[in-house]
């Protein structure tokens, strides 16, 4: 298969046998975004819940049996036909219909899969940073199971409208499957007409895409291949592809913003954090009653990188415009696009000053982070928090910053809907356990 650009291969699915019932039950988010609480939840929600698979038996990562676990139990579902597996190679159409700030909203997405491309091909580009650990255990997942629960969620242009199109032209078929998590429909076309997928491909063969959610996966993928001897004999293994679900960033992907909590352990400290903040930045007394709406209101039209910091009864509104003496250095320092990053500026320009201003040590602190701006508001209501809110950043600008090769700070970007585990499934090796 070529390897010089984008491509679209269907393959064979695996899903879970519609004998039993409402497909919702079965569902679970991707491992990454799941805790404790939610993974107890799953798991007493149905005995077949892919949480079983992607999390085994919940979520204690120093168990070594755990990946045996999973492996045993995919196996087990398969022979007894909990799991089965469509003979006829496809690919999938998948609507994700959803209400934000009051608004329903659907999401219209191509699910397939793409050859595997290292990131210097630029074919496909990270947006962040990933971590050592997170790799392994999803390494130590596929290497015994040999198979893919979920997808990787990649961002591709669609100035035109081109794509949506495509996809819409199949959404006129009877639903093939059907099944809501965490308030979210999602709905799934199976196609298997050559022509549709070459149609795909046509548009495919010009784009390149930005994985939005799903780093480590793709990263496990990468190195997993490179495990299998096969893989590297045959073009079209199994292994050298990887399950994707592709939305264009302009009218199909939704980005939340994620907001920053200071926990100072001396509430001391986060005095002579706040008298800093005024000290060094211009800083404006606005007022917030704690509900999206009007933060996205006092977000509107402003020039420069905006911020909302709350502490009790005080709620300022920050401004950095690149100007400002204090920060200007390690503003400076930042690659051109991360400058207009908001959480770039405010973790390598803002923080790192202010807090050395205050004489407060990194230790001093604990950070935590939240979609919920309300949830922000009443942290920031008890002595020594800190709440400091911030915009969604751009889609245009995650595919600048990846494009130019650069990669944004962690918890800058939160994708919303997520992709479930246990939608589509896809096998990789014939394993025997």
């Amino acid at each position: 298969m070529a390897n010089n650009q984008l491509m679209s291969k269907p393959f064979q699915p695996i899903i879970y046998n519609p004998d039993l019932g409402d497909l919702s039950l079965l569902l679970a988010p991707p491992y990454d975004v799941i805790d404790e609480k939610q993974c107890e939840q799953l798991l007493s929600r149905h005995p077949y819940n892919a949480v079983r698979l992607i999390l085994p038996p919940s979520l204690h990562p120093d168990d070594p049996s755990r990946y045996h676990k999973a492996a045993a139990l995919w196996q087990q579902w398969l022979s007894e036909r909990v799991l089965i597996e469509i003979s006829e190679p496809s690919v999938f159409v998948l609507s994700q219909r959803f209400s934000l700030n009051g608004s329903l909203k659907e999401h219209l997405m191509l699910l397939t899969t793409i050859p595997l491309s290292d990131f210097e091909s630029g074919l496909v580009k990270p947006h962040e940073h990933t971590m050592p650990k997170p790799k392994s255990d999803r390494l130590n997942l596929v290497r015994l199971t040999g198979a893919e629960f979920g997808q990787v969620h990649g961002l591709l242009s669609d100035e035109k409208g081109e794509w949506s199109k495509l996809l819409q032209t199949v959404v006129t078929e009877p639903v093939w499957l059907k099944g809501s998590l965490d308030g979210v429909e999602n709905l799934v076309w199976r196609v298997t007409d050559r022509g549709f997928n070459e149609e795909v491909n046509r548009f495919l063969s010009s784009q390149w895409l930005v994985i939005a959610d799903g780093h480590h996966r793709y990263e496990t993928a990468l190195a997993f291949r490179e495990e299998i001897p096969e893989a590297k004999l045959n073009p079209d293994h199994p292994a050298n592809f990887i399950g994707i679900v592709l939305a264009d960033y302009q009218h199909n992907a939704t980005v939340l913003p994620t907001h920053r909590l200071l926990l100072f352990h001396k509430p001391e400290s986060a005095e002579r954090f706040l008298q800093e903040i005024r000290r060094l930045l211009c800083t404006n007394a606005v007022e917030w009653d704690g509900t999206d709406e009007r933060l996205r209101q006092l977000f509107a039209n402003l020039d420069g990188i905006p911020f909302l910091l709350v502490a009790q009864e005080r709620i300022w509104f920050l401004t950095v415009r690149g100007t400002e003496s204090s920060i200007l250095r390690p503003l400076e320092q930042l690659p051109q696009p991360l400058r207009l990053v908001d959480t770039a500026v405010l973790h390598q320009a803002i923080l790192p000053v202010v807090l050395a201003a205050a004489g407060v040590r990194p230790e001093d602190l604990t950070i935590d982070y939240t979609h919920d701006a309300q949830v922000a508001h009443q942290f920031a209501q008890r002595s020594g928090n800190v709440a400091i809110l911030l915009r969604p950043i751009p889609l245009e600008l995650v595919r600048k910053v990846a494009e130019q090769g650069y990669r944004l700070p962690p918890k800058t970007t939160y994708f919303v809907p997520k992709i479930p585990s246990g939608l589509v499934m896809r096998k990789i090796l014939n394993r025997q356990i």
